[in-house]
């Protein structure tokens, strides 16, 4: 997908947001903001290009500018601690629900719309439960995805952000319980914005459910595209029966490299206008989508 007008406005709110995060000299963050207008895309000149590109740019410059190349790490591990919190009563209610792979695909697809950092554990720990019973989500998308996981041998699944990665892994827990599927977990090579490294799939014990790899992407890029990852990430993309990709970034990217599509699914929460206008859903809703 490529951007539309509103891209422009989350991206500048996220470039601000997050140098305010790492400083508060605001002639500092002045100068910043003036050379990220510089971008092409930022100005309205260049529409046929992707948010995690133009970030992949502004991330540079403020890696540049600010001299740090994880500037959201202790954000990014809160974020895991909070969800792992989460985890004992989130595995309880799925692995004694009757239809158990189907919950957890409904919480995957709700840990991308859940922003962990908001509100309190306690306040997490008594709503999530009910929000899993109550969510709503398309019961034909959630048949079609199942039926695919019955007749795969190879899964590549690649994640998101930080705390969301928690998620993924209960849905691949259910997954290896009642499959043979071998799972490979790829996240990000490079820090960008809160996304999932090596070092956070390690820390929620990702890699005990699945084997985890970097996408070999040489900059902080937010999304996936094939002309981008390593050799070995190529073939695995290649050789997989199937592919779930997580979040906006991943979706953006992926729907414009038509070598993807029939074997993929995307699990996303409607965030903006144009996801709502492009799925015909309202705000917040969660999404499967195939490709």
């Amino acid at each position: 997908m490529h951007i539309w007008p509103d891209c422009i406005y989350c991206i500048l709110r996220m470039a601000i947001n997050t140098a305010r995060f790492i400083t508060k000299d605001d002639k500092e963050i002045k100068i910043f903001v003036k050379q990220i207008m510089e971008i092409d895309a930022l100005q309205g000149n260049k529409w046929d290009t992707t948010s995690p590109a133009v970030i992949k740019d502004v991330w540079l410059i403020l890696n540049e500018n600010f001299g740090t190349i994880d500037p959201l790490d202790k954000t990014k591990k809160e974020q895991n601690d909070k969800a792992l919190m989460l985890y004992p009563s989130m595995k309880d209610y799925v692995f004694t629900n009757k239809d158990s792979l189907s919950e957890a695909l409904k919480l995957s697809v709700l840990g991308n719309s859940i922003d962990i950092m908001r509100g309190g554990v306690e306040k997490l720990e008594e709503e999530i439960i009910p929000i899993i019973k109550n969510i709503s989500i398309s019961k034909k998308q959630v048949k079609k995805i199942q039926r695919r996981l019955e007749t795969i041998n190879n899964l590549v699944y690649i994640g998101d952000n930080c705390g969301e990665i928690v998620f993924d892994k209960m849905f691949i827990e259910n997954i290896k319980r009642y499959t043979n599927i071998k799972v490979t977990y790829i996240v990000r090579s490079l820090p960008v914005l809160n996304d999932a490294t090596m070092s956070d799939a390690r820390y929620v014990g990702m890699d005990m459910v699945a084997h985890v790899v970097e996408n070999g992407i040489p900059y902080p890029f937010p999304g996936f595209t094939l002309h981008a990852v390593s050799p070995a990430i190529q073939q695995l993309i290649h050789e997989s029966d199937l592919i779930i990709a997580k979040g906006g970034g991943n979706y953006d990217t992926m729907t414009e490299d038509k070598m993807l599509k029939g074997k993929t699914f995307f699990l996303v929460e409607s965030k903006c206008q144009p996801y709502c206008i492009i799925h015909n859903a309202p705000l917040g809703s969660l999404i499967i989508d195939d490709f």
